[in-house]
């Protein structure tokens, strides 16, 4: 019997296989355009609305049947059978072979993936770390893609908590089913026309965060579920079924087509590929393009959906970074979707399908318990507890990977022996033994500064009045001379170094620092601060000046130069000084207040000017001299702020050229101390190393200040009877060997 025939045969509230058809084809598409488009198909929201039709419903359907189970355990343990074995073993899977083949795709951002991947708000943590939607490429995370999960999972619990409700309602409030029913439908109209109204907030274009968040995509599975609820039969002419089926399959074919960009999801043009997926379902199950659903090759694809999903992502992202390809060549590609269709069968045969719960959901007056201890007496029985036991046995396994990477970069972040591993003291002549330079260029991405990791940066989605806590001073806490150190990420390392002089000669460090906000003025409205920073970004540096005059700080520092492009966007191009900044420099002037300018860092580019880490670079495999960059592409030949920065009205420029690059060449190391902690932002232990050059320039602007404290520093040598301060040692003095 064809499988139209045995959808007819079984009436309007069959389940619908060509639905399962449907749901192939768009993984299909998923996988296509990932592959071989490097964009967004659509197929995935198609797959969310699926979700929601065949979830969610299903939910609810059993929630006004007479006498449904009212414990919420049992609908999230059959979910949990069909969802989590498959992704526990593609996790570790990913996981170990991360490790074993491309170990510059390990990171401390990848570590928290693993755990949110497995707890299901794998999308809340793209959002903190930042991560726009990306196509496949060597810097891709491998786990990207189970963004989509999470949103799936997130909303199943809804929907499980909101059918157990509508099941206590109807059952032990006996509320009439028909009015309960209208009041869901009502409910989930509500939720979709609210979470659609969100997501298109933006326009046609929205952010990342719009992209991941669970509150902009729960329309598209409210639809579906919404959809569950319409009889077909009754709402499309069946004479025209074909037309409106095919029409939409075509929508849903060509929205990979037509919408260029990720951002534009979930937003008013995914109303595209849902309107055409809303097509197919409402032309019902008794059409020429529902057979053609219903075949088998395209049910096959619908059943190894989850599993091809899972393992077609992180593959095309290995393969890519173990060839060092930019994007992916179409062979390579053909090969991925070779070897994830065939693991996506196996996976399928051998795991998903024995392990989900294969009997029908439990009615109030069924065992389940005793059932299935009963089971374990027969062969299938066994098997299927065995495979449990491996799966929770995964699961842990993937719950350590966090923890196991925290404590591998906690062993490595500690104080390097400065004769060993010298640093910048090595552009001042110190000896370089020759050993293989630290960290540990695949740990020093998870070691941040302290204001990072102690509340005293202000990420970017804080809002604009946010100040960091009072308590956020470095340095000699008792100093009556305040240095106050501001701007963006770029900065931060600098309170290393800043915080072991201070204590020395006795200055206390006060930090203003925002993820990509370097300090401006004049607000949002001012024309200079417009190409530079963020409204929110400009408008807070409005309230931390206000916090700074307050203090009357005997110095201001910051950076003085950037490249082209927003804060966060640099691009290969020589360091300029924005007008943003010298509108800041003029009014400090007005307020006579110090200030004193470092020139930034390098943003280390390959030398066709793609974004490059040096670390990653070097773990790959290549050399220094490949993962070196020349310093022209990050230099102009003086520094620009130096115009600006003279000495006059009492503002300085501190060149740091010097400090990263050595004739003509940025190199990943120097003084065998790795220089970055990613792209474009230096490593605690070289900025460590930078302290007494950073001494050598500021001790002469101190002096003409009058801010010069020669007294013996509390533990140094000078001062008897004092306890040594615990902290990383200043170059030259004695410090632990590294092990």
């Amino acid at each position: 019997m064809s499988g139209q025939g045995a959808q007819q045969k079984k009436g309007s509230t069959a389940y619908r296989v060509d639905l399962d058809g449907l749901r192939g084809y768009a993984i299909a598409l998923v996988v296509l355009f990932h592959v071989f488009v490097g964009r967004v198909s659509g197929g995935v929201d198609v797959f969310l609305l699926l979700s929601g039709y065949f979830f969610l419903g299903g939910q609810l359907r059993y929630a006004l049947r007479p006498n449904p189970h009212l414990n919420p355990w049992w609908p999230l343990w059959r979910t949990m059978r069909r969802l989590v074995p498959a992704l526990a073993l593609v996790v570790v899977s990913v996981v170990l072979l991360v490790l074993a083949v491309t170990p510059e795709l390990m990171s401390d951002e990848l570590a928290r993936q693993v755990t949110a991947s497995m707890l299901y708000y794998q999308n809340w943590e793209l959002i903190a770390q930042n991560a726009d939607y990306a196509a496949a490429s060597q810097d891709t995370s491998p786990l990207q893609h189970l963004w989509s999960m999470s949103v799936q999972g997130q909303f199943y619990i809804f929907g499980i908590l909101m059918g157990t409700l509508i099941a206590f309602v109807v059952s032990k409030l006996k509320a009439d089913p028909k009015i309960t029913r209208r009041v869901a439908i009502g409910v989930l109209a509500v939720i979709t026309i609210a979470s659609f109204a969100w997501s298109a907030r933006f326009g046609f274009v929205g952010t990342g965060e719009n992209y991941y968040s669970t509150f902009s995509r729960a329309w598209e599975l409210s639809l579906g579920a919404l959809l569950a609820f319409v009889p077909a039969e009754r709402f499309l002419p069946q004479a025209t079924a074909w037309f409106t089926a095919l029409l939409g399959v075509a929508m849903i074919t060509i929205t990979g087509i037509v919408i260029p960009t990720s951002l534009a999801f979930p937003g008013p043009l995914t109303l595209l590929p849902l309107t055409g997926a809303a097509l197919v379902v409402l032309s019902g199950n008794n059409n020429a393009v529902s057979t053609v659903l219903s075949s088998a090759p395209m049910t096959w694809l619908g059943k190894v959906a989850y599993s091809l999903y899972l393992w077609h992502w992180p593959l095309l992202i290995i393969v890519t970074s173990l060839g060092g390809y930019d994007t992916p060549p179409a062979w390579l590609g053909a090969l991925v979707i070779l070897v994830s269709l065939a693991l996506a069968h196996i996976t399928h045969m051998l795991v998903e399908d024995p392990l989900r719960q294969h009997r029908r959901r439990p009615l109030a007056t069924d065992t389940p318990v005793a059932d299935a201890r009963s089971s374990l007496r027969t062969w299938p029985g066994m098997f299927r507890a065995i495979g449990g036991m491996v799966t929770v046995a995964l699961f842990g396994v993937s719950l350590a990977v966090q923890p196991f990477w925290n404590n591998r970069v906690d062993s490595a972040d500690k104080p390097l022996d400065p004769a060993t591993y010298p640093g910048a003291m090595a552009l001042a002549g110190a000896d370089v033994p020759q050993v293989e330079p630290k960290p540990d260029p695949n740990l020093i991405a998870g070691m941040f500064p302290v204001i990072g990791e102690t509340g005293c940066m202000v990420f970017k989605p804080e809002e604009a009045d946010y100040m960091p806590p009072e308590d956020c001073v470095y340095g000699d806490l008792e100093a009556e001379t305040t240095i106050v150190m501001v701007g963006g990420s770029h900065i931060e390392p600098f309170v290393i170094p800043l915080e072991i002089l201070g204590r020395e000669h006795h200055f206390k460090v006060v930090s203003f620092v925002r993820q990509e906000c370097p300090l401006v003025v004049g607000g949002p409205e001012n024309p200079s601060n417009q190409d530079i920073v963020s409204d929110t970004c400009a408008e807070w540096g409005e309230h931390a000046l206000a916090r700074i005059v307050d203090l009357d700080p005997d110095m201001i520092v910051s950076t003085s130069t950037r490249p082209a492009g927003r804060a966060g966007d640099g691009v290969a191009s020589a360091d300029y000084v924005p007008a943003a900044y010298t509108d800041l420099w003029n009014h400090l002037a007005e307020l006579d207040i110090p200030f004193v300018g470092l020139r930034d860092n390098p943003w280390m580019f390959t030398i066709d000017g793609n974004p490059m880490d040096p670390n990653l670079c070097i773990v790959a495999g290549y050399s220094e001299a490949e993962c070196s960059m020349d310093a022209s592409m990050a230099y102009a030949p003086e520094d620009p702020a130096s115009f600006f920065l003279d000495g006059t009205n009492r503002q300085w420029e501190i060149d740091t050229a010097g400090w990263y690059c050595v004739d003509g060449v940025c190199p990943p190391q120097i003084g065998n101390v790795y220089i970055y902690r990613d792209q474009n932002h230096i490593s605690n232990a070289y900025a460590a190393t930078l302290t007494p050059l950073l001494w050598e320039r500021l001790e002469p602007i101190f002096t003409e200040l009058g801010l010069i404290d020669d007294t013996p520093a509390a533990g140094s040598p000078e001062a008897p009877g004092e306890a040594p301060v615990v902290g990383d040692p200043v170059v030259g003095d004695p410090a632990p060997a590294d092990a």
